[in-house]
């Protein structure tokens, strides 16, 4: 379960990934509801970027996905939910840049990131995830290449 003492470690983790790639931005830290445990935006980082990245987090809460694997569901030719930010509501966004965080599998939280470009905020939420809860993803498995199946001879 997210709680305050988790969501700083997020906090303090995604400052310094930002830093380190000489990026300002705003994080934002949900539950498993989307509910915001915490916000920050660093000293710098356009005023938007609040918002942004707390739309992110609900999104990636919300679904349990990554808020740019939202967008499959505004294609009306695919199975789905078939909305749209423009007519769902004022949270939804499918901006790259929000992750879930889970714990096994059941959804603690989630995180949004927004400052730079939606892949750096990807990178600084991959980097986040990989060094607080050893999370690695690829957050675009239709991208990825078949892996070769060796049998048994």
């Amino acid at each position: 379960m997210m709680n305050l003492e988790i969501a700083k470690k997020v906090l303090q983790t995604g400052i310094e990934k930002a830093k380190e790639m000489g990026r300002v931005c705003s994080f934002a830290v949900v539950d498993e509801n989307g509910w915001l445990v915490a916000l920050h935006r660093m000293d710098g980082a356009p005023t938007p970027t609040v918002d942004i990245a707390r739309d992110k987090a609900w999104t990636a809460a919300a679904f349990r996905k990554s808020s740019s694997e939202v967008s499959r569901y505004g294609d009306p030719r695919a199975p789905g939910f078939g909305l749209n930010a423009q007519n769902w509501n004022e949270r939804l966004t499918t901006i790259p840049g929000g992750l879930p965080i889970w714990d096994g599998t059941r959804l603690i939280g989630a995180i949004g990131i927004s400052g730079e470009t939606p892949k750096e905020d990807v990178i600084i939420c991959q980097n986040i995830l990989k060094d607080i809860f050893r999370e690695e993803r690829d957050l675009h498995p239709e991208r990825r290449k078949p892996r070769k199946k060796y049998g048994r001879r």
